[in-house]
């Protein structure tokens, strides 16, 4: 596997700390829909910090297609400020759990992963995981470099370009990361990633 920021170690660190944070079958026996792991959650991580790697960055797909389109110069100094900060919060973050995990969270037992991800050490980062997790498992799979298509998608079909002919802009998730959806649908994809972190965080700070 080619990964756009990541190294290795750090995508396994980034996909079974998103794997409990949103668990599927492999996760969580009894569970029918898929999670993080299923959807390919981390690769959705991976292409934000790793955004910039290519031309245009993938920041903005074109409707349900694979294509991303240019950026202004304003969004280009905005995306390139805030993908910096992402990369330290992973690069801080996944080290942080490895340490917490005894010095491999990947392959640490499931105990000690949770106690690790429970530490509040751990809880600006676990936010990120969590908000990116969601974000990477119900949005758009274009988003994880995957077709519109893709049968792990688990939430409503791609918008498609405005009548201007315009790219249909992402939302602004939790944490400032593109929520690949148009208006209402990010509104919603808001409304239930704040739901959804109040049940598994325990707020909105958890």
């Amino acid at each position: 596997m080619t990964w756009l920021h990541f190294s290795a170690p750090q995508a396994k660190v980034v996909r079974e700390a998103m794997a409990l944070l949103v668990p599927g079958p492999t996760d969580l026996p009894g569970e029918r829909e898929p999670g993080a792991r299923e959807a390919g959650a981390v690769h959705y991580a991976d292409r934000l910090l790793g955004a910039f790697r290519v031309d245009p960055p993938l920041i903005y797909a074109v409707g349900s297609g694979t294509a991303h389109v240019p950026l202004s110069p304003e969004q280009r100094h905005g995306w390139l400020r805030r993908v910096k900060e992402l990369q330290d919060a992973y690069g801080e973050g996944t080290a942080l759990l490895d340490r917490l995990a005894d010095g491999d969270f990947a392959a640490a037992s499931a105990e000690a992963r949770h106690r690790a991800l429970r530490d509040p050490r751990a809880r600006a980062f676990r936010g990120l995981l969590f908000d990116h997790a969601i974000e990477g498992t119900y949005g758009d799979p274009v988003y994880r470099g995957r077709p519109a298509s893709d049968s792990t998608v688990l939430a409503t079909p791609a918008v498609p370009p405005s009548p201007t002919g315009r790219p249909t802009p992402p939302g602004t998730g939790a944490q400032g990361a593109p929520v690949p959806y148009g208006d209402e649908t990010a509104a919603l994809l808001r409304d239930f990633t704040a739901a959804a972190r109040h049940v598994v965080l325990g707020g909105e700070d958890g």
